[in-house]
């Protein structure tokens, strides 16, 4: 069914993505570059033990586990329903129209959050590259944030281009700073192995240093590292048989990144006392894991601020190109302006693009100075902030999976894949919500602008959508279902 504007005029549609652009492994890369395998060791690592304890593996272990029945309803919709609007798409489809637009609107605000988390990340890893060369000017913020610009200019000049070769260059990135990582935490595993310093620590519950409020805590990080498989979804019209690639990818990208956090997190834990790293996250340096790597490779230290700056551009790429296509995806339908529908001469919605990269020009300024001009508590405002967001399509996606199959496709029920595993989706991805957000940095906050800021600005940002998504209807006049859908895999069904 067409969705109609005002006098019968369809919305706005001034080109189609590149279809057939996309493979496996090119999805499987756009996935695991903004779950950022190396950046998750750099930041959360050291700040998850500091919370938790050693048993930082079994959290991210957890956290992985937790997330594969969100993950599985979004593979199960991508092989139902391709479509560069994901799971807003579905759920306008499932339940009622008003709801899958304002969600939609709610992702193109969650992955411009997580765009404007980079260009502050890559400024830490600008300064600790100072730092190493011995240059220090005491305005540590200006540096951070030009060079902050500097990224923005990068990942602009890389995703003008085809999105093949923003993958393959995106896949180089990831082959530096996930291979050095993985290297150096298999080299203390084995040094530590060698000197008999290995434990089984890491895996034993009861060495949780600070009970299960703590383990919570920590997990929130875990959370935020993994909180990125959904990434692959709107890049489906883009993708090769989508209806089974996409969902592959999404199952490899989860699985695979949580596998890999539990090895490296190890090495990690085990390189040095608690109460050393503790000393190492406390030091002021913006990485615990810089201080870890020059007890072991002394001045090869060099390398993790270099595939910090290498991780930055990776995830910074995929998760600007999920956002502007989201943008896009409303904006075909009629419910966004009409020039972030059209795309360019690399079939890109260039000008969904800008206005991404735009908010992460100005937007990382704002919090950095609000944040006390302190980039790294910008970083952790800006993160938590992402969850937040995220965790709304991630309960909703599993709402979708099942009054998709209860309304529209009835004969395609199975009780397991649309009730059940969506069912506990929704339970763990509520109660995660609930305590982090609603009782920790609202309930009982203890500071306003690290903790309650973000939950009071995430809930008015809700509000405000919905005033948007009133906005977007009365563009169009009325909205009964989305009618942009992959082409290849409406053929690859029948």
């Amino acid at each position: 069914m067409t969705v109609t504007g005002e006098g019968g005029v369809p919305p706005a549609h001034h080109g189609e993505l590149r279809q057939n652009a996309l493979g496996l492994w090119q999805l499987v890369i756009l996935g695991v570059a903004y779950m950022g395998l190396a950046l998750t060791v750099y930041f959360n690592v050291g700040l998850m033990e500091g919370i938790t304890g050693p048993i930082v593996p079994l959290a991210f272990a957890a956290v992985g586990i937790a997330m594969l029945p969100t993950a599985a309803s979004f593979a199960v919709m991508n092989s139902r329903r391709p479509s560069t609007g994901s799971v807003f798409t579905w759920l306008w489809e499932a339940t009622a129209p008003p709801l899958g637009i304002w969600l939609g609107w709610v992702l193109v605000v969650t992955y411009i959050v997580g765009s404007i988390l980079q260009p502050v990340m890559f400024g830490l890893f600008f300064n600790s590259l100072l730092d190493y060369f011995g240059i220090t000017s005491g305005v540590g913020v200006w540096t951070a944030m030009i060079s902050g610009l500097f990224s923005v200019v990068v990942v602009a000049v890389m995703t003008k281009k085809d999105i093949r070769v923003s993958a393959k260059i995106t896949g180089y990135f990831i082959m530096i700073e996930a291979g050095f990582v993985a290297l150096l935490a298999l080299y203390i595993i084995i040094k530590q192995g060698i000197d008999g310093n290995l434990t089984a620590d890491p895996f034993i519950p009861s060495h949780n240093t600070a009970g299960w409020t703590g383990f919570q805590n920590a997990v929130l990080f875990a959370v935020l590292a993994i909180a990125a498989f959904d990434i692959v979804a709107p890049m489906a019209e883009e993708t090769k048989t989508p209806r089974n690639l996409v969902p592959k990818a999404t199952i490899l990208v989860t699985i695979g990144a949580a596998l890999y956090w539990v090895f490296t997190s190890y090495g990690f834990v085990v390189s040095v006392p608690s109460s050393t790293m503790a000393g190492y996250v406390s030091s002021g340096e913006f990485t615990p894991i810089y201080l870890v790597a020059d007890h072991y490779i002394g001045l090869l230290r060099i390398m993790v601020p270099l595939t910090g700056i290498t991780a930055v551009f990776a995830a910074f790429t995929a998760i600007s190109l999920t956002a502007a296509r989201l943008l896009y995806a409303l904006a075909r339908e009629g419910l966004a302006p009409r020039a972030f529908a059209e795309v360019d001469e690399n079939k890109t919605p260039w000008n969904a693009q800008a206005l991404v990269l735009g908010c992460c020009v100005v937007l990382p300024f704002i919090i950095v100075l609000w944040q006390d001009r302190n980039p790294l508590n910008a970083f952790g405002w800006i993160g938590v902030s992402y969850v937040f967001y995220v965790l709304i399509p991630y309960t909703l996606v599993c709402v979708a999976n099942i009054f998709y199959h209860l309304r529209v496709a009835r004969d395609q029920f199975n009780l397991f894949t649309n009730m059940i595993v969506p069912v506990i989706g929704i339970i763990l991805n509520v109660y995660i919500f609930y305590k982090n957000f609603l009782k920790t940095f609202l309930l009982d906050a203890t500071d306003f602008k690290t903790q309650s800021s973000i939950a009071y600005f995430g809930f008015a940002v809700l509000i405000i959508l919905v005033g948007v998504t009133v906005w977007g209807l009365s563009r169009t006049g009325s909205a009964h279902e989305p009618h942009h859908f992959s082409e290849i895999a409406e053929e690859a069904g029948d």
